[in-house]
């Protein structure tokens, strides 16, 4: 018997849309693309539809999601205005970077938003994103969406419509909305605002995942903006990650993360008497760093032969999905340019950190020598 699949990809239009928010409106995952990844979407007020994301990705609930809003007035109804500190930063700083790769971390309105989908923490992440087709379906629904990316948890994240259908349609009903190829590759910076007037520093602001924002350029935003000696700003380190029994107030922060389905390890020096199988693997080379063992290795493929952080970021998740579906390969090995080039090499210097985090849980941290 021919299976039968409920995964459809559709390319966009006025149509799709407006059928795609319908089916929001009634419970169903729609997957739609931002600038950063696709993802995976429910009505972000319905408690049911968000469970659906969850049991379609194998998604541990300590694992929050991020909800996507189409403008600063809809998400101010979905954080709570209690703290009216937190509300004027948040409201500066939507200002500056939406829409766009930056995802702000606030106390929820639990009126509104289900409990469940902060993980029980009662901190919602928000974020307007940056693409005419994803802008498009929330202003069409008029709905706030929760949207992870569009994979199975742990896997590599989705940068293609065909990504999603890959990765969902052969036990899921998913709606796919095909707008091409994501125009940056990773997902956004995600960043937590507090506010303790006890302190002398009463802002404290902590990015919980690196991404399309820099830390460089928030700071430069916050001394802008009148913050000098008001906040404190810290980012999780690159080999920081929780347990997954852990709940979350971001996402992104289990060790395995972003993996390709391929034994995948970091790769900082050759050696002549190594006893690596080179004919057995996938070489993801940066900035020709390991360009000698070109033809040495079964597949080679340099993520930025420039050694340009942001080139790479684009390519990062295409060319690790790409390493998994080669049957004759057995493993993959990443350059750990972080480990070679130390602190000030490379172009797009701010986009460093960001794209280590994705190759470091690629990897699981695993490196062979």
């Amino acid at each position: 018997m021919e299976e039968q699949t409920k995964t459809v990809i559709k390319q966009y239009s006025k149509e799709v849309i407006a059928e795609a928010s319908e089916l929001l409106k009634q419970g169903k995952l729609v997957a739609f693309p931002t600038e950063t990844v696709y993802g995976l979407g429910a009505n972000a007020l319905d408690a049911d539809a968000c469970q659906l994301i969850f049991k379609s990705k194998e998604r541990p609930l300590t694992d929050p999601l991020i909800v996507h809003v189409h403008s600063l007035e809809q998400s101010l109804t979905l954080l709570d205005q209690s703290y009216q500190e937190v509300v004027v930063l948040f409201k500066q700083l939507a200002g500056r970077y939406w829409p766009g790769p930056l995802t702000m971390v606030v106390k929820a309105n639990l009126e509104l938003i289900p409990n469940m989908i902060t993980a029980e923490t009662g901190f919602v992440g928000l974020r307007m994103p940056n693409h005419e087709i994803a802008l498009d379906l929330l202003r069409t629904s008029q709905l706030p969406i929760a949207a992870p990316s569009a994979n199975k948890f742990g896997h590599v994240s989705p940068t293609k419509a065909e990504h999603v259908y890959n990765d969902f349609y052969k036990d899921s009903e998913v709606f796919i909305i095909d707008g091409g190829q994501c125009s940056f590759g990773i997902e956004s910076t995600v960043l937590k605002i507090s506010y303790d007037q006890e302190q002398s520093s009463p802002y404290k602001l902590k990015i919980l995942r690196r991404g399309g924002v820099s830390e460089q350029h928030l700071r430069q935003s916050l001394e802008e903006l009148g913050y000098s000696g008001q906040y404190v700003l810290e980012s999780v380190q690159n080999k920081h990650y929780v347990e997954e029994t852990e709940n979350l107030e971001a996402p992104g922060q289990f060790l395995r993360h972003y993996s390709p389905d391929i034994d995948s390890y970091l790769f900082s020096q050759y050696k002549e008497a190594s006893t690596l199988e080179f004919g057995e693997c996938v070489m993801l080379d940066f900035g020709q760093l390991f360009l000698s063992l070109r033809d040495k290795v079964k597949y080679y493929h340099d993520l930025s032969q420039e050694g340009d952080y942001v080139e790479a970021i684009n390519v990062i998740y295409d060319k690790l999905r790409w390493a998994e579906t080669q049957k004759d390969a057995k493993f993959v090995l990443i350059t750990n340019f972080y480990e070679i080039y130390g602190n000030d090499k490379g172009k797009g210097i701010e986009h460093r950190e960001a794209l280590f985090d994705r190759i470091f849980r690629a990897t699981s941290g695993k490196q062979i020598l």
